[in-house]
């Protein structure tokens, strides 16, 4: 698993590279589109606090009562801070307990989650997106009405995963409703077609289990999606957003179950298809330095294979931002104009 996990990493960093010799000035990015449409903030500094409700149950096949386990994080709310300035775009995401619903862990257990996001453009058009999640500590529900039956605080989710779009129409910007980089400035949409992969690791570390129950798992997920989203413009300074996204997914899971009566270890392999979907709503006030808005998403997948691991479950969520563009320091300035020219010497 480690090599895997030491590949993925080097994919990254190969990733961020190209990107970040891709010099992405003012200058380049409005050469390539109608400039009456978008407008570019490349010269900001651009903080953002996020507070979203995009965390994911788990739902795992049960190979002995052929039953489905549900499992539910002890969380509700996550904090995310980003920052984007010139080539650079960082997310970092956790749950504090201060937030209603994040602090019931003496019946439920504790919660850890921390995601950690890097995006950026090969072009203006060609998106990529890197992430990684860790989640510890769930509790096992009746999937009928939610009930808690159990809770395993040191159960653990990682997931390793990309995602890359291309924006066909150059005067749609996706930056304005996705990171407020740019701002739309006549209404406007596009198709986006996408691909999404992630490896994901679950180990429930429940040694007490007196039944055949879950011990590990090792899965695979790649996505494709034809989605098509529109900017409208409100007025100059209120827009909204509409996206709708239907694909079709490859899933291949590795599940390792434990039965501490025998002392032996079960493998099951399964692979599937499933058919899903995203919509994504927003509305938000963007001035020339200050915005905020609200966006809410909706995911539904149908898992073809029953026995497949549902580490991306059907949802709704919702995410409440505000942030602002500050002048660029010229320190700041002049350490990143360093970086970009060395960047710019790489042979690719």
């Amino acid at each position: 698993m480690d090599f895997r996990k030491l590949v993925f990493i080097g994919y990254c960093i190969f990733l961020s590279t190209f990107a970040f010799s891709q010099n992405d000035s003012i200058q380049e990015v409005t050469q390539k589109y109608d400039t009456l449409y978008r407008v570019n903030y490349a010269n900001k500094m651009i903080c953002k606090l996020n507070i979203d409700s995009d965390i994911n149950n788990l739902y795992i096949r049960n190979v002995k009562e052929k039953s489905e386990n549900k499992f539910i994080p002890n969380e509700i709310f996550k904090l995310r801070f980003s920052f984007d300035y010139r080539f650079l775009g960082l997310t970092v995401s956790f749950s504090p307990s201060f937030f209603p619903g994040n602090n019931d862990n003496a019946v439920k257990g504790n919660t850890l989650i921390l995601d950690l996001g890097f995006k950026f453009f090969y072009s203006d058009r060609l998106r990529q997106e890197i992430i990684y999640k860790n989640v510890q500590g769930y509790y096992l529900v009746d999937p009928d009405n939610d009930t808690l039956i159990e809770a395993f605080p040191q159960m653990k989710v990682n997931t390793y995963g990309g995602k890359t779009f291309f924006i066909v129409n150059p005067n749609f910007s996706y930056r304005a409703y996705e990171s407020q980089t740019e701002r739309q400035m006549k209404s406007v949409g596009s198709f986006i077609p996408s691909i999404y992969y992630a490896y994901n690791t679950l180990e429930t570390n429940a040694d007490n289990s007196s039944k055949l129950f879950i011990d590990k798992i090792y899965s695979y997920d790649v996505i494709v999606q034809a989605g098509y989203m529109y900017n409208l413009v409100l007025d100059k300074k209120w827009f909204a957003t509409a996206g709708l996204h239907p694909g079709i997914g490859y899933n291949h899971s590795k599940n390792f179950y434990h039965n501490n009566q025998s002392s032996q270890e079960l493998e099951k392999n399964s692979q599937g298809i499933n058919i899903n979907i995203d919509a994504n709503l927003a509305l938000g006030f963007n001035n020339s330095n200050f915005f905020s808005g609200f966006k809410a998403n909706y995911r539904n997948f149908n898992y073809i294979n029953e026995l497949n691991t549902e580490f991306i479950s059907s949802r709704i969520g919702f995410d409440f931002f505000i942030g602002y563009r500050f002048k660029e320091s010229k320190p700041i300035k002049k350490v990143f104009q360093k970086i970009e020219k060395q960047l710019d010497r790489l042979p690719i």
